[in-house]
């Protein structure tokens, strides 16, 4: 275990820019791949941005709520900012779909994006290696599935179908599944996102396996 976090840090190190570059660089594509999604689907271009005062609302949430642990959780939930149709054929318009940037959500998405990045810098490390094909196939079909099931449980769009709920599984109701289904999946989003980072970490230990400067395959 030891050479193996030895060869991650010593990957990072050596490719300091390209691990914090791919990591903002996976968050950046990851939202606007979302809000990409939602044009394609919904024909609509964002006609509104709302910035919110996350601050002074975690303020206001700390110290109306009369449990620590009920504060936490509605705070997890808190927008910062939301991008968004508006349709004002009904009277001052309604949000028919939005992409809301969640600070809890974010920091999971940036922890991924450094995970993956990690990933990348190990990629390049191995290919000065004559590694075998086999065993970085392996690691990156480990982290490409970590990554995806880690974005997908942690989308946050909104749509009116879904009562304006800001979750993953609106995203299943936008590919066809019926809206009462998808909102009674949504507590099996934990489950998939801990999967998704499990098979991260499963990718880079893989990555990390071999020495710099060996040949043998990862076991």
């Amino acid at each position: 275990m030891s050479s193996r976090f030895h060869n991650l840090a010593r990957a990072i190190r050596e490719n300091k820019l390209i691990w914090f570059g791919s990591a903002l660089g996976f968050v950046s594509v990851y939202y606007l791949f979302l809000l990409g999604a939602m044009v394609v689907r919904f024909g609509n271009i964002p006609n509104y941005v709302t910035f919110y005062d996350y601050v002074g609302n975690v303020a206001t949430i700390f110290l109306e709520t009369p449990a620590l642990s009920d504060a936490f959780r509605v705070i997890g939930d808190e927008w910062l900012i939301e991008i968004g149709f508006m349709n004002y054929d009904y009277g001052h318009g309604v949000s028919e779909w939005s992409l809301n940037v969640i600070p809890s959500y974010f920091l999971v998405q940036l922890l991924a994006g450094f995970l993956i990045a990690a990933a990348v810098t190990l990629i390049i490390e191995r290919k000065k290696q004559s590694c075998p094909v086999a065993s970085k196939m392996r690691a990156m079909s480990f982290t490409s599935s970590g990554a995806f099931l880690v974005a997908f449980t942690t989308a946050t769009l909104s749509w009116v179908v879904c009562c304006a709920a800001s979750t993953w599984v609106v995203s299943l109701a936008m590919l066809g599944m019926s809206a009462s289904l998808a909102l009674w999946l949504e507590p099996a989003g934990t489950i998939l996102s801990v999967l998704g980072f499990i098979l991260l970490f499963g990718g880079i230990v893989l990555l990390a396996s071999d020495p710099p400067g060996t040949d043998r395959m990862v076991a």
